[in-house]
């Protein structure tokens, strides 16, 4: 339910990103009234960090944005064209020296650091030190630090909340650790909407390394995440996969390999996806489809749930897929019929978890009562 969790307290998105120590009485509130079969996906995020670092490819509460919405994207191309050849070639170093002095101000001094394989025997170690000799790296470095201290605050509030609920009987599903697919992480925050189109026309081989080349990082960084978080589920959300951006051809040729490859990896390593399928997947069900049996968990947003029952019902677990217009606008009378025919879509095949189709922040407690009240009868 996101925002609606603590704006029912008088909560605005600036204390979610700013003032944590008044979230965690306001999130028990929620579940001990409306107690919902899994932990509702709120907690609080790091705005101070994002400050600290000077933080570009978003506006946020504060920041930018009215303290009442959370944050926006702002989309550029912040990786060059010209730059597939270096990303392919070494992606850590990519994304210290040139990525990340893009979208992280306070980081541009990283510009200077040596590449890190260069370290080698004792003529070099002078070398890679020399850097941090020099007055805007060892700002930087206590900029890092000051956002370190104002992350562990952060994080140990999420953990003691997410602790807190999951005691009382809410386990977490929709929650850390996130991930992007390869596809999305160059096309959403890197090249950009348009940028990452013109490629599949411009660049196409480079544009399909690339992918092939993150997607085993992305697998072991999850890995790495579950393992410190003791989660088996990872939750993706898939944006530039949706029906309007691309081709069914396009889809299979530039987008599917890597998804795949990244949940086969995950797979491999005992992990869940839980694939969050932004928009309408209408075209892709019959992509998605040839996939192994019980190996995912497919949301769904905007998607025509009788193709998902037709297609996927009883291959792959399903959930979603209550408009947030019902959830916002609706009536309760037409929320409920609407979430009756959802459960009574899937009741012959199992496997469906009844939700919201996207994060809602506005919506009232009669409507959030009326989603859990339709399963619970």
């Amino acid at each position: 339910m996101s925002m609606h969790v603590t704006a029912r307290a008088g909560l605005t998105a600036l204390d979610v990103l700013h003032h944590h120590e008044k979230l965690l009485q306001p999130i028990l509130d929620f579940h001990r009234e409306f107690q919902p079969d899994v932990l509702a996906p709120t907690g609080p995020q790091p705005g101070k960090v994002w400050e600290i670092l000077d933080y570009k490819v978003y506006a946020w509460a504060g920041h930018g944005l009215p303290d009442t919405h959370q944050f926006q994207t702002i989309e550029k191309e912040y990786m060059t064209a010209d730059d597939y050849p270096a990303l392919i070639r070494d992606p850590s170093g990519y994304w210290m020296k040139r990525y990340l002095p893009r979208v992280l101000g306070a980081l541009e001094p990283l510009r200077k650091m040596v590449n890190l394989p260069s370290i080698t025997e004792i003529p070099s170690i002078g070398a890679a030190a020399l850097p941090f000799g020099m007055p805007d790296v060892q700002e930087m470095l206590h900029k890092l630090m000051a956002a370190g201290n104002e992350a562990m605050q952060c994080f140990a509030i999420g953990r003691q909340i997410a602790g807190r609920v999951e005691a009382e009987g809410y386990p977490m599903l929709l929650g850390p650790p996130f991930t992007t697919v390869p596809f999305d992480m160059i096309g959403d925050v890197m090249r950009g909407t348009t940028g990452i189109m013109k490629d599949l026309y411009l660049r196409p081989k480079e544009v399909i390394a690339a992918c092939e080349r993150l997607a085993p990082i992305v697998v072991n960084d999850i890995v790495e995440s579950c393992d410190r978080l003791n989660r088996a589920f990872v939750t993706i959300p898939l944006h530039k996969g949706a029906d309007v951006f691309m081709s069914d051809e396009q889809y299979r040729k530039f987008y599917w390999p890597t998804l795949r490859a990244v949940m086969e990896g995950l797979n491999n390593e005992g992990i869940v996806p839980l694939l969050f399928a932004e928009g309408s997947y209408n075209k892709r069900l019959e992509i998605i489809a040839d996939y192994p049996k019980g190996r995912a968990i497919w949301y769904f947003d905007q998607t025509d749930m009788r193709k998902v029952h037709k297609i996927l019902g009883g291959l792959q677990c399903i959930k979603g897929n209550v408009p947030s217009s019902l959830m916002t606008v609706g009536s309760t009378d037409d929320l409920r019929k609407y979430c009756e025919d959802l459960l009574q879509l899937f009741s012959d095949k199992g496997g469906f978890i009844l939700a919201n189709g996207a994060v809602i922040d506005y919506t009232t407690d009669a409507h959030v009562r009326t989603l859990i009240d339709v399963v619970r009868q």
